[in-house]
């Protein structure tokens, strides 16, 4: 970060975290033992508005993974989301990494520090999935738990539940794959598991060069958030640089106004592009064209369900919006222009006088985060404040305890309500009041799909949950899981699960099983009972495993399917078999499905279980007469079916028959 940029709070913060540091180093022994600091898991017994650590101990450092979370050190995180099955992802600043607190009930594909593969996964505990721990940069391509990060300060999550990055003093966006295949990030390939940077030249020389160029070549400087727009376009907080850019990944550009343009301009996917701010650090009013608009160090940004964009502009003590959807839903702003940007919350002195004030109107200190929930309230990390507060957008408050209150309480549109935190930058502990609880220097805040909020509380290193209403938890297993191959591809069939866990499901999850290795999973609708799955290998055997996803997280998978053998014929019935002629039997049988290639021949097979010789013969259809067999001996026989691809698996075997004599 440039020494220009810091201002007045953040020197403080600095100065506090390098003494928290000194004093932690020069005593480590005395607060190193996890056991003795008591910590408040996420419950399902808290009460609506109540707050609990989730991750950290407040101890600062790093002591492993696949521990409980709040067993684990985090060190000043800063940034924190929630992935698509429900799991926080933090990022942990100072020790250089991103982590996963696992919430669902199995791992959605997260390729585990330590692991060759996603591995072992324990609900509530802690887990690296990018970053050594180094501070630096050494490269892309690579497993991201070997990739080194450096001050990782902001963690978003694509609508593929790829994590994305900003790698803050590496002057990067960079996205960790977890789905199967690249969304459109201009990267030369993908591979599972790997780091790949999508934004950013990694130049700590040159901080800007100008936009309509390949966001990988594009420099950046300090970026401190990223998120994903409902087109899955990358906006980034480029906070150094005073803009708020996107990365085009949509194959036309949804709405904004871009830098240099006098309206929606020419768009091509993998590029960046300005969509606010001038690169001037400062404020030079609203209600102008948000490219023409100052920013200074703008630390945050998110974007509603209709795509207009927040900014937590930090150093102007702001929230502010750029307009992109034709019509205001709802915001308290004197007028409306497409491309324009305006101011939602603080008037532009960094302090705090009191809540339940017009937003726009009242004191906001330092805000570096901000979110939006599903009524499209803004909630907003008010860092210097050391509280996390909301902005009333719906006509009514949807459960939040406001500050003040002992209940939710009187709520009108356009003002700004306290719901964590008293404004003491310390630590007083958890299952209390969110808003009696006490916060130190706030960074990041994000929101699930039930409402629960969570806070990256950095100087207090830990991430800390209000949660609302009911529990909701993951639905159980699907049931009757069976797989039919068709030609490279096999058909899965399931029954929903018995039990939602109290929330629809959205989503399954269907996982094929090459042998003891687990591939990627395919997902499909919640009204799914079949699922179609491609790209299967001839000649292979797999079995299939089904999950369930609701808002609470992914179930456990299903029992197994039956194994299926690509592309070769199936499996032919128990036959039966009749005597004939003098050391001769008759095997009938049922023809199996092809599987895609015509089936070319059948083959008997008949074994003695007393000293005959066993024999085979082949044939077009059935049945097939089988000779040479030793007369009086028993035989059992079992037929297989070949076609262009190879010979499926044998039949059962038949009951037992004795070979005529005479």
């Amino acid at each position: 970060m440039s020494t220009a940029l810091v201002s007045r709070g953040w020197r403080h913060r600095i100065g506090r975290a390098l003494t928290r540091r000194s004093i932690v180093l020069a005593a480590v022994i005395a607060i190193v033992t996890p056991s003795a600091i008591a910590v408040l898991a996420r419950s399902a017994a808290a009460s609506a508005g109540d707050i609990s650590t989730i991750a950290g101990t407040g101890a600062i450092g790093y002591i492993g993974d696949g521990i409980a979370a709040t067993s684990a050190r985090v060190y000043d995180p800063q940034g924190v989301t929630v992935d698509p099955h429900g799991n926080p992802l933090i990022a942990d600043t100072n020790n250089n990494r991103v982590r996963v607190l696992a919430f669902s009930a199995s791992n959605p594909g997260y390729l585990l520090g330590g692991c060759t593969n996603t591995c072992a996964w324990t609900v509530g505990d802690l887990y690296t999935i990018a970053g050594t721990g180094a501070a630096g940069y050494d490269g892309d391509g690579i497993p991201a738990t070997d990739a080194t990060l450096n001050s990782p300060a902001g963690i978003g999550v694509d609508t593929y539940g790829n994590p994305l990055i900003a790698d803050s003093d590496n002057q990067r966006v960079r996205v960790v794959a977890v789905s199967t295949s690249n969304p459109g990030y201009p990267i030369p390939s993908w591979t599972v598991g790997d780091i790949y940077t999508v934004a950013g030249n990694g130049s700590s020389t040159v901080k800007y060069t100008g936009d309509g160029v390949l966001a990988t070549v594009a420099p950046l400087f300090d970026p401190r958030d990223v998120t994903v727009d409902r087109s899955g376009n990358l906006l980034v907080a480029d906070s150094g640089n005073a803009r708020v850019r996107v990365v085009a990944v949509s194959s036309s550009n949804p709405g904004y106004v871009l830098a240099g343009c006098t309206g929606t301009c020419r768009w091509a996917a993998g590029n960046m592009y300005t969509i606010a701010g001038d690169g001037t650090g400062g404020y030079n009013g609203d209600g102008i064209s948000a490219t023409g608009a100052s920013l200074s160090f703008p630390a945050g940004v998110a974007v509603d369900a209709h795509e207009n964009v927040f900014i937590a502009d930090r150093d102007n003590n702001r929230v502010r919006i750029v307009a992109v959807s034709a019509s205001n839903p709802g915001y308290a702003v004197p007028s409306w222009t497409v491309g324009d940007i305006y101011t939602v919350a603080g008037n532009g002195t960094g302090s705090y006088t009191s809540d339940g004030l017009r937003a726009a109107n009242t004191e906001v200190n330092e805000p570096s985060a901000v979110t939006v929930d599903a009524h499209l309230n803004p909630i907003i990390a008010d860092t210097s404040n050391h509280r996390v507060r909301v902005i009333a957008v719906s006509s009514s408050n949807p459960g939040y305890l406001l500050g003040g209150c002992t209940s939710s309480c009187r709520w009108t549109v356009g003002d700004i309500y306290t719901i964590a935190g008293d404004g003491t930058g310390s630590y007083n502990g958890d299952g209390i009041l969110a808003t009696s609880a006490q916060l130190d220097f706030p960074s990041g805040v994000a929101i699930d799909a039930r409402g629960n909020f969570y806070i990256a509380d950095s100087l207090n290193s830990r991430v800390r949950e209000v949660q609302f209403g009911p529990t909701v938890t993951a639905p159980c297993a699907p049931n009757a899981v069976s797989a039919t191959p068709i030609k490279e591809q096999a058909e899965v069939r399931w029954s929903a699960p018995s039990c939602s866990g109290g929330s629809p499901i959205t989503t399954y999850l269907v996982t094929p099983d090459l042998g003891t290795t687990a591939l990627p999973a395919r997902r499909f609708a919640s009204t799914a009972r079949t699922a179609v799955i491609v790209g299967l290998t001839v000649d292979k055997t797999y079995r299939f495993t089904v999950a369930a996803i609701n808002e609470a997280g992914t179930s456990a998978p299903s029992q197994a399917s039956n194994a299926v053998t690509i592309g070769v014929p199936g499996q032919p019935d128990k036959p039966t078999v009749d005597r004939t002629a003098l050391g001769s039997l008759k095997v009938s049988f049922n023809t199996p499905a092809n599987n895609g290639a015509a089936i070319t021949h059948y083959s008997a097979t008949c074994t003695s279980h007393n000293g005959g010789a066993a024999s085979s013969n082949s044939a077009k259809a059935s049945p097939i007469n089988v000779d040479a067999l030793a007369p009086g001996k028993t035989y059992t026989c079992i037929v297989t079916a070949t076609n262009s691809r190879g010979t499926g698996p044998p039949s059962p075997r038949s009951a037992s028959i004795v070979v005529r004599r005479n």
